[in-house]
């Protein structure tokens, strides 16, 4: 996978956070929305009220007094004021709602002083009645809290509002005693008096959806879930499968190698053998002459047992080297440089090349040693291949092992011609290749960055130098 599945997780996560976020502030504008339609609602609905006792209930009242049927002077607000009776119809209006608004009626000349406008007020009726604005809505905040604010003018004064807010000297004697003859007089007709609003918590309002946005956030969060779970069940499918082609590339890459393998051991047993026949041919020739002494037996038995030990110690080389090994151990990069160049020695004495081994630094590193030795010969092999390719005859391969600013460094560097700018980051893609089908798998250096970067976490670099290449492996520093 391309990516690891905590970077899958962790984008999950911050696009459910993006959302979540969007979501709440979706829901939070829809709320404050629905609010504000039904702030708007109940205002209109208390506008119509105050249009209904202004237009039919009052000028019925000054009917019955001209019928005689009620005093001239009578004034009950419960029956005549608007204001009076507008705020308690809206109490009762809002006993039983599910947002708790904050009514008020606010104006620059009040009859009721508990009316009188404040400054922030005063702005608005003075929109209202220049006619710049015909409703306003805006959050405001008071003492560290927001609240939604919305608001709306009552209406332009009517002949018939004069009677009570014209000049008092003709106002019902009963308002008169109620509420003085200071304040509430003097109005015009076509005045914007007076305007109506509404105040409520911002956080009230959102509180009261919230159980909308909760639902809509668990549902997706459920689906964001079962993306991740998805994602995680893809990861591990991709996890598997990539686990098996890995194994499958180097199965491929020991079997590709396995014939030249035979071919190392038959060449290093070839000596051996030689020396083992030549000692029993002089022994039966020794005894065919009556020559053969004990001291002669130890001698000869005593050479053979050398070269057996060392066959042996051959087999044990490339058995140990294709012996699966799951368990890490920690060895010395001397060690496995060794290790490589002993299993290949026979391919490197047959095509005449040089090894000069440089240790500058015999670090230990932590891991599979077979891994290890199998990218150096993968190296070495790679070398040798172009040696005879590019028919070129000082075949040197120099190795380096040192340590440089903390980190563990492994070079490989030959003259064996370079490798082309064009196909330099290809090199390492598997079964690419530019060695004839029958040489070259393309999965040599494949698995050499497989191992590296995978199995030891660390680098791979490649330098082109003059006629060759210069192959720096870097471990990681906790190797």
């Amino acid at each position: 996978m391309k990516y690891s599945f905590k970077v899958v997780v962790l984008f999950f996560v911050l696009l459910y956070a993006v959302i979540a976020f969007l979501f709440y502030n979706f829901y939070k504008n829809l709320a404050i929305h629905d609010t504000k339609q039904e702030a708007i609602s109940i205002l209109n609905t208390t506008k119509a009220l105050r249009n209904y006792i202004e237009s039919v209930q009052r000028p019925l009242i000054y009917q019955l007094k001209a019928e005689g049927r009620l005093a001239m002077d009578f004034f009950d607000p419960k029956i005549f004021s608007s204001s009076y009776i507008v705020k308690n119809t809206y109490d009762i209006l809002l006993k039983d709602a599910k947002l708790s608004y904050t009514y008020r009626l606010a104006s620059n000349n009040p009859t009721n002083p508990d009316n009188q406008a404040d400054p922030f007020e005063s702005k608005i009726l003075k929109e209202f009645q220049s006619g710049k604005i015909k409703e306003h809505f805006e959050i405001i905040e008071e003492n560290g809290t927001q609240y939604f604010y919305m608001a709306l003018p009552i209406g332009k004064n009517k002949p018939s509002c004069m009677e009570c807010h014209g000049d008092p000297a003709y106002a019902p004697l009963a308002m008169i005693r109620r509420y003085g003859y200071i304040n509430g007089f003097y109005e015009k007709v076509g005045d914007t008096r007076a305007f109506i609003s509404l105040k409520a918590p911002v956080s009230d309002i959102v509180d009261y959806h919230i159980r909308e946005f909760e639902v809509g956030g668990l549902a997706m969060l459920f689906t964001f879930m079962i993306f991740i779970f998805m994602a995680y069940l893809f990861y591990k499918q991709e996890l598997l499968i990539q686990s098996k082609r890995e194994i499958l590339l180097e199965n491929q890459n020991k079997l590709a190698s396995m014939g030249e393998m035979i071919s190392n051991i038959a060449h290093q047993w070839r000596q051996p053998l030689a020396q083992i026949s030549s000692a029993l041919v002089n022994m039966e020739l020794r005894g065919k002459r009556g020559k053969l002494t004990q001291e002669t037996v130890e001698e000869k038995v005593a050479e053979v047992q050398k070269q057996i030990t060392f066959m042996s110690h051959t087999i044990d080389d490339f058995r140990e080297f294709y012996k699966p090994q799951e368990q890490k151990d920690s060895f010395s990069i001397s060690q496995a440089i060794e290790h490589a160049c002993r299993i290949i020695s026979s391919t490197i004495e047959k095509n005449s090349i040089e090894i000069e081994i440089g240790i500058q630094n015999d670090y230990v590193v932590h891991g599979s040693r077979n891994d290890l030795i199998q990218v150096i010969i993968n190296l070495l092999n790679n070398a040798k291949d172009a040696f005879v390719e590019n028919d070129i005859s000082d075949r040197r391969v120099a190795i380096k092992a040192y340590i440089r600013d903390g980190k563990k460094i492994l070079e490989i560097e030959d003259h064996a011609g370079g490798i082309d700018e064009s196909i330099k980051g290809k090199i390492f893609d598997p079964y690419f290749t530019t060695k004839h089908p029958s040489v070259g798998t393309g999965i040599g250096l494949h698995m050499v960055k497989l191992i590296i970067e995978k199995r030891y976490g660390g680098a791979i670099e490649i330098h082109s130098i003059e006629g060759g290449v210069r192959f720096i492996l870097v471990f990681d520093t906790k190797q």
